[in-house]
């Protein structure tokens, strides 16, 4: 996070004092007033000093580097000088240069509050485990200030120590309790620690300090999602996106909430706007299939399946799922083929098995669903309706002996949930026996 930094200028010495006026005539026999002393001429010092500051002030850096070199060519313990010539090469973007002017500075005043904190703030961004020590020595020289704690958490953040990062932050909400940046800051470090519920709270405390905010808001409810209070969430999301309209990936964020909810037509209109922006991601289809499911319209679920299978061909549950949308339109060529590609990248799905052996029996290829079936079976149980398929299956075939096993193995295993399948196999079993013990 990038922040302006302060302009900290040290005030020139050696002002000159001001002329003192003389009356234009003075009354005959009054004493006549002292002249002024002369005013004292400028030390050298004084005088690179004022042309830096000058130099500074119509933010001619290059020209506050030149006069700071030639001082510091005849003083270079001045420290005040080895500090502003930091402050110039920072501003000409000469970091390097700038780090070693502070370390100078520092080196001959290891007090100079002002130099630890520029050169933390220095470091902050490439090298934030390098800021810490100059922070909490800013902290040390300022125990009352609230901005160089939130800064020293900053850069404990970024060097990935949270737990103390988190103190810091609330340190400097204790010391400015009206500080919007600690407050959100806290927020975020919470959030990343996986704690939601408090992170939630801190983002609160930061949007009632400044409710326009939308990274707050966006938090907010990133922690409530973590936390499932979706309903929460959803007016969290939208109020962002209405200040953030270009966020696509919030925007995705929102939609799969919404199918979550099982708000289809709200999270199909939010990714309708998505693809009005020329998105194309594999979540984006992937979420429209889920919406188009739920609204039961397959054919466009089987559409929105097959850019993601274009976009990520190796993603085995999307070949699944595709197969089992496929298997609802009736169309077991593509729900076969849709399956198997699954089943070549993920051998372990079973479900997958499953529905391809349902697509097989459907298709009316009952050897095929068979050895399906077979498959199946050396996996796991058998649940009783994969009974009553294997039962038909054997009918189909004419394999009059296995399907009335596989009927009663149906039958001993039903708790009575599909009473047609149950009537059915009561009665086709009974036939199948007559007709077995006629062979006898």
């Amino acid at each position: 996070m990038k922040r302006r930094r302060p302009v900290l200028r040290w005030m020139l010495a050696g002002v000159l004092a001001a002329h003192v006026a003389v009356p234009l005539s003075t009354p005959r026999g009054a004493q006549q007033p002292a002249r002024p002393p002369a005013a004292p001429k400028p030390s050298a010092r004084q005088a690179r000093l004022a042309e830096a500051e000058a130099a500074l002030a119509r933010e001619d850096y290059a020209g506050a580097v030149q006069a700071l070199q030639r001082l510091l060519a005849e003083e270079p313990n001045d420290a005040h000088a080895q500090f502003q010539l930091g402050y110039a090469l920072t501003a000409l973007g000469q970091r390097e240069q700038a780090r070693a002017a502070y370390e100078r500075a520092l080196a001959l005043k290891n007090d100079f509050a002002e130099a630890h904190l520029n050169l933390g703030l220095l470091l902050l961004d490439a090298d934030p485990a390098a800021a810490v020590p100059h922070l909490e020595r800013v902290c040390a020289l300022q125990a009352e200030a609230a901005q160089p704690r939130y800064l020293w958490g900053l850069a404990l953040e970024r060097s990935g120590e949270l737990d103390q990062a988190v103190l810091r932050y609330r340190e400097a909400i204790r010391l400015d309790e009206k500080n919007f940046d600690s407050h959100f800051a806290l927020a975020r470090v919470l959030l990343r620690m996986n704690q939601p519920a408090a992170a939630e709270a801190a983002f609160r405390a930061a949007l009632e300090r400044k409710p326009d905010a939308a990274p707050a808001r966006l938090g907010l409810a990133e922690s409530l999602i973590a936390q499932g209070k979706l309903e929460a969430a959803v007016p969290e999301l939208e109020l962002y996106l209405t200040a953030q309209p270009e966020d696509h990936d919030s925007r995705l964020q929102l939609a799969a909430v919404a199918v979550d909810l099982e708000r289809f037509e709200a999270a199909l209109a939010e990714l309708d706007r998505l693809v009005a922006a020329h998105q194309s991601t594999a979540r984006l289809h992937r979420l429209r299939a889920a919406t188009q499911i739920g609204l039961r319209r397959y054919a466009e679920a089987a559409a929105s399946l097959e850019q993601v299978v274009a976009l990520e061909p190796g993603d085995a549950g999307t070949h699944a799922q595709l197969g089992r949308v496929y298997l609802e339109l009736r169309n077991f060529p593509a729900a076969e083929q849709a399956l198997r590609r699954a089943l070549e990248l993920n051998p372990q799905d079973s479900v997958a098995l499953g529905d391809l052996a349902a697509t097989l029996f459907l298709a009316e290829r009952y050897e095929a669903a068979l050895a399906a079936l077979d498959q199946l079976a050396e996996r796991r149980a058998l649940a009783p309706g994969t009974w009553f398929l294997r039962a038909i299956c054997y009918d189909k075939l004419g394999r009059k002996p296995e399907a009335l096993r596989a009927y009663e193995e149906f039958l001993a295993r039903d708790d009575g949930s599909n009473p047609r399948e149950t009537f059915q196999a009561q009665q086709r079993a009974r036939t199948l026996k007559r007709e077995l013990e006629r062979k006898r």
